[in-house]
């Protein structure tokens, strides 16, 4: 093959881990709750001034959270499609592990926000307690957060887990 075709497929691949993603954030709760914890980590980041050691280790834990996310949905979809909607001990075996892996992860990254942002509560409280706006901002965000994982999207999951029971 040429050069030029195989930098065709290369970029073309970016196009389907791009259809990827978009898939994982349309039909998973889970990932769209993890894109709004990182918006909030990232304002926060923002509003403390981390190092950027800390931004690095923040940067790192939110990747490594999405992207298992988006293994964690790939393993649930190979299973289903493997198992043709028949219950087994290993498809739930797989299903969990692989949710597992993510839950892991999630403490992990706690672990890495209260080690960041722990002795920051102070300046963070005082930060709010200055500017109320922030308090309004923040309420505000967590509203729209809340929406965009419980409801937004919500009917089209439906339709595509009546997909899968047909």
């Amino acid at each position: 093959m040429s050069t030029r075709t195989e930098f065709r497929k290369f970029v073309k691949s970016f196009s389907y881990a791009g259809c990827g993603i978009l898939h994982c954030i349309r039909t998973q709760r889970n990932m769209r709750f993890h894109i709004g914890a990182a918006g909030a980590v990232t304002g926060l980041a923002l509003l403390c001034g981390v190092t950027r050691y800390e931004l690095l280790a923040l940067l790192l834990t939110i990747g490594g959270v999405m992207a298992l996310e988006c293994v964690n949905t790939a393993v649930e979809n190979a299973v289903d499609l493997a198992s043709k909607g028949k219950k087994s001990e290993y498809a739930k075996a797989a299903k969990d592990c692989a949710a597992g892996a993510v839950l892991v992860f999630c403490m992990a990254a706690v672990g890495v926000a209260v080690c960041i942002f722990g002795k920051r509560l102070p300046m963070i409280f005082d930060k709010f307690a200055e500017m109320p706006v922030l308090i309004a901002a923040a309420v505000m965000y967590a509203a729209l957060w809340f929406v965009w994982v419980f409801v937004c999207f919500s009917a089209e999951n439906k339709g595509s887990s009546k997909e899968k029971q047909k």
